[in-house]
């Protein structure tokens, strides 16, 4: 079978283009600047997106944050043994093509370890999207890029990991971790 030159340009861009339709779920991304969390204590808070549990994890403002957008930011809690998270307790309902969200360490501390997971099962088993991220970077937000072939209801957390006290050891990397404009795309 022969493909002449057009037709063989025109297959390439239509394999390219076919992530060029995901499309952004309504009110993502989510830049957390509807609700102020200022207690590490865990809670749910209601956002543009839906509710969101915080466990170990701030809605801030102060000058740490530096927010990529607008004054907040989130914030999870430093030194601890057991994981903090940002888990969204609602599912989206056409699946997840794409995760892109913006990290970095805090300013003032050592880095951090997380990793991105999803539940489809509401929120009773979550899996790895992929390897853990390292957080080095304390000047400027890192863009994530999450590429996936999810179907089906979906629902995502961010779980810090908690490797324990870096402040009693001081071969431990478990420094705060900021958080923002979270957004999730789906396939049209």
């Amino acid at each position: 079978m022969k493909i002449n030159i057009i037709t063989f340009l025109l297959l390439i861009t239509a394999s390219f283009e076919v992530g060029a339709q995901d499309k952004l779920y309504p009110n993502f991304p989510e830049s957390f600047e509807s609700n102020n969390k200022l207690s590490y204590a865990i809670d749910d808070v209601s956002l543009p997106t839906g509710r969101w549990r915080l466990d170990n994890t701030v809605i801030q403002s102060e000058k740490y944050e530096t927010p990529t957008t607008g004054k907040h930011a989130v914030r999870m809690a430093m030194n601890l043994s057991t994981s903090s998270y940002l888990q969204m307790m609602f599912d989206l309902p056409n699946g997840a093509s794409k995760v892109v969200l913006w990290y970095k360490c805090f300013p003032l501390d050592k880095p951090s370890m997380w990793q991105l997971e999803y539940s489809t099962d509401k929120g009773k088993k979550w899996h790895p999207t992929g390897d853990l991220v390292v957080a080095t970077n304390k000047d400027k937000y890192i863009e994530a890029v999450f590429d996936l072939d999810i179907k089906g209801k979906v629902r995502f957390r961010i779980n810090k990991i908690g490797l324990g006290d870096g402040s009693k050891n001081p071969d431990i990397s478990n420094g705060r971790l900021n958080i923002d404009d979270f957004a999730v795309y789906h396939p049209e």
